[in-house]
């Protein structure tokens, strides 16, 4: 079984456990914070603890098509969720999709980023992964900013693509390859010094 913590300056990203059902389901199932990841938002305890049940059963998959955990401070707080799904295998590799959220108690405090940051580190140094993709409404700037400043490269936007609560909304496509990351840390994966360190099976 392969478990996967990630130990960041101030955070700890971690897999899921049952205990976490309360705080996991609070925090997906209200509608402010999950206003732009319908996909996720629960509408019941139901609801939370099957989406919950799919990330523990994930863990024990021989390969892994399903990466989430919880974003914690060293301290304990409950920051929220991130991980990313395979959505492509090839003799390259894995493409992978990521996602992420958090309670607004830890907007604007580079939480979200610094997780996002070391697992993209943990998915091309450890997972085999060649492409991270991401994608958001148009109008949620904030997580397009938090994609653009751990690097992802902006693809393209699909005009009125979708009917998203309300009204039909525009969607943000992004993406970051192995290589552009190595570029951006200065050559190649030997410029990480730390990622032994910073991701623990």
């Amino acid at each position: 079984m392969k478990r996967i913590r990630i130990q960041t300056p101030r955070l700890i990203l971690r897999e899921y456990e049952w205990a976490d059902l309360h705080r996991h389901h609070t925090l997906i199932s209200d509608p402010d914070i999950m206003y732009y990841i319908q996909d996720v938002f629960s509408r019941s305890l139901r609801e939370s603890r099957e989406n919950l049940r799919q990330a523990i059963l994930a863990i024990a998959e021989p390969s892994r098509s399903k990466v989430y955990l919880v974003i914690q401070t060293k301290e304990g707080d409950y920051v929220g969720g991130i991980g990313y799904t395979v959505t492509a295998e090839s003799p390259a590799g894995k493409r992978v999709e990521i996602g992420y959220f958090a309670y607004p108690a830890f907007w604007g405090r580079g939480y979200v980023r610094e997780a996002f940051s070391a697992l993209m580190e943990y998915a091309f140094l450890r997972d085999g992964v060649y492409r991270i993709e991401g994608t958001c409404i148009e109008a949620n700037t904030r997580s397009a900013r938090v994609m653009e400043r751990c690097g992802m490269r902006r693809e393209g936007v699909r005009r009125k693509f979708e009917w998203h609560v309300d009204s039909l909304k525009s969607r943000c496509y992004y993406g970051l390859l192995k290589e552009e990351w190595e570029e951006d840390y200065h050559g190649s994966s030997k410029s990480h010094p730390t990622a032994q360190e910073r991701a623990e099976i």
